[in-house]
């Protein structure tokens, strides 16, 4: 039997797989070993969670790494602390942002928030000019 399996942790991320499955005490059906874990973003700690107590322009540091979307995404997190659903204006991520330019490495630029969304790690927020962060975040800190 093919199963597709959908799993949310406590994080909100979300994780896809399919299987196929046999009924137990058959051949198919015995314990198999679990493949080993994919190994950590950088910066997370071992139990996977980021430390959002750090200073903005600390965890920026250590966190915004890649071009301008990926930095978005990160920013965004750090500022709902990784929740997702949580709206934030346009106009606190620019100040944020330009507080921050010489970590972040220069102006804001809209085109980060549109990029951010198309690789699907936040979307625009229910109230126009806000933004949200998605289940998929933590793949921007790849």
């Amino acid at each position: 039997m093919r199963v597709q399996i959908t799993v949310t942790d406590d994080d909100d991320q979300t994780f896809e797989g399919e299987a196929d499955l046999a009924p137990a005490g058959t051949r198919r059906g015995r314990a198999r070993r679990a493949p080993p874990a994919p190994p950590a973003a950088p910066g997370a700690a071992a139990d996977g969670k980021l430390d959002f107590g750090l200073p903005l322009r600390a965890f920026l540091k250590k966190h915004a790494t890649g071009g301008g979307p990926r930095k978005f995404a990160v920013l965004l997190a750090r500022m709902t602390a990784g929740k997702t659903g949580v709206e934030v204006t346009r106009e606190a991520v620019e100040k944020a942002w330009t507080q921050n330019k010489g970590v972040l490495g220069g102006d804001f630029q809209d085109m980060y928030a549109t990029r951010s969304k198309g690789e699907g790690w936040t979307d625009a927020g229910k109230t126009r000019g806000t933004f949200v962060l998605r289940a998929d975040w933590r793949q921007a800190l790849k």
